[in-house]
């Protein structure tokens, strides 16, 4: 008689990408910063000061490529490697040299000014 199997559940689990979704603020970092991201579109705002639009890819071990197309005329066109990681509702996000291929190896002090290094946390909705 042969033997039956069960199919697979679907998984739960979310990918990154999925997890990405939706609006980041900065609870600790050098500047006051709110990070966007919409499919694989993302706005990073400096408050009070610089705003970067543009698309960004994913990699393996929390890398992302941040593909600048709007932002300071010297970084259009460039791309900034980063590192991520999620961890229970907190993104910690760093960007290397925008324009080189320099992605950080690890994750920097937040408090460290020579690096762009944030937490982040779920904007709260406004009603």
């Amino acid at each position: 008689m042969p033997v039956l199997h069960a199919p697979a559940a679907p998984s739960t689990k979310r990918s990154d990408l999925e997890q990405l979704q939706g609006a980041w603020a900065s609870v600790a970092g050098p500047r006051e910063g709110r990070f966007l991201i919409a499919g694989n579109r993302f706005s990073f705002e400096f408050l009070g000061g610089e705003i970067y639009i543009g698309t960004f890819t994913l990699g393996s071990g929390g890398q992302m490529d941040m593909h600048v197309q709007e932002g300071p005329l010297d970084h259009k066109g460039l791309v900034a490697p980063c590192l991520y990681e999620l961890q229970g509702g907190v993104l910690r996000w760093c960007t290397g040299r925008i324009g080189t291929d320099r992605r950080p190896e690890s994750f920097p002090n937040v408090d460290d000014e020579r690096k762009l290094s944030f937490v982040f946390r779920r904007a709260p909705r406004r009603k």
